[in-house]
């Protein structure tokens, strides 16, 4: 692993730890972690529709409205990796789940971050979430034809 992606993953880390504890703890102080200008998009879970504000004061109003004090978040996966387009930027990816308070009713979500080095640490500057679909398909498999003649059914 390179130096700069061992950077990363050390800031990726500490970013993720630091966020979720402030989004399940003080989630009306959550706008802090975004730059003055900023890109953030979420997708309603209920009219598919895009939604993007481009303002630290703007993430502020929507984490407000999305009511995340109702929420709880859980981690299940992180990674950090390097910006190549730039230097001093971290890409963070984040798989987790969000638990209703009230009734325990829990979704899987995925959310991408962008961060930038500022003189006092990293900020976000893009910010997209969306809820994951549980998956309930069953898995196709392929064959050749050999192995179709072979045997009447295939299992993955």
């Amino acid at each position: 692993m390179s130096e700069e992606e061992t950077a990363s993953e050390i800031v990726s880390s500490a970013f993720v730890k630091q966020y979720y504890y402030t989004l399940n703890e003080s989630p009306q102080t959550l706008h802090m972690f975004y730059k003055d200008s900023c890109l953030f998009n979420r997708l309603c879970p209920l009219t598919h529709v895009k939604k993007t504000v481009r303002t630290k004061e703007e993430v502020k109003d929507e984490f407000l409205a999305e009511r995340f004090e109702d929420f709880m978040a859980e981690i299940e996966t992180s990674i950090g990796v390097p910006y190549s387009m730039e230097h001093g930027h971290v890409i963070v990816f984040v798989n987790g789940y969000l638990t209703r308070k009230k009734d325990n009713v829990r979704k899987k979500f995925t959310q991408t971050f962008l961060l930038a080095q500022q003189d006092n640490g990293f900020c976000v500057v893009n910010d997209i979430f969306r809820y994951k679909k549980e998956n309930t398909q069953t898995q196709t498999c392929f064959v050749t034809e050999n192995e179709s003649r072979s045997r009447r059914s295939a299992t993955c």
